[in-house]
């Protein structure tokens, strides 16, 4: 059972495996559920982003977009036309496709969904 409308939605995303990372494009990335595997998500949609783990930054300091997901930093929606009633409001109405939202601090997925700006995944 998905624990919010929103998880629920993006389980109807597809899969975006590159072979980069869809917010800077670093090679060598890793799949990242984008609804936790402990929200329901283990069958569900995975992107491609840098890093490892829960890692935040490299050792050049340069922000690492997993870690950045799993510290609630970066947050994901699947657009598709069905979800005007749920979407992030910076997200375009006819758009489709994964679009990210990159946080300057940790927010919950219902706070990050009223911010902007949202861009597509590459």
């Amino acid at each position: 059972m998905m624990a919010d409308a929103y998880a629920e939605h993006n389980m109807a995303g597809a899969d975006h495996l590159s072979g980069w990372c869809g917010i800077c494009g670093r090679p060598y990335p890793e799949r990242h559920h984008v609804v936790a595997r402990s929200m329901g998500g283990a069958a569900g949609p995975v992107v491609h982003l840098c890093g490892f783990g829960s890692n935040l930054r490299d050792a050049d300091g340069r922000l690492l977009h997993h870690g950045a997901a799993e510290q609630h930093l970066l947050h994901l929606w699947w657009a598709d036309g069905t979800d005007l009633h749920l979407a992030p409001r910076a997200v375009p109405v006819r758009a489709r496709g994964w679009f990210y939202l990159l946080a300057e601090h940790p927010v919950s997925i219902q706070q990050a969904y009223s911010m902007g700006p949202w861009r597509p995944l590459q």
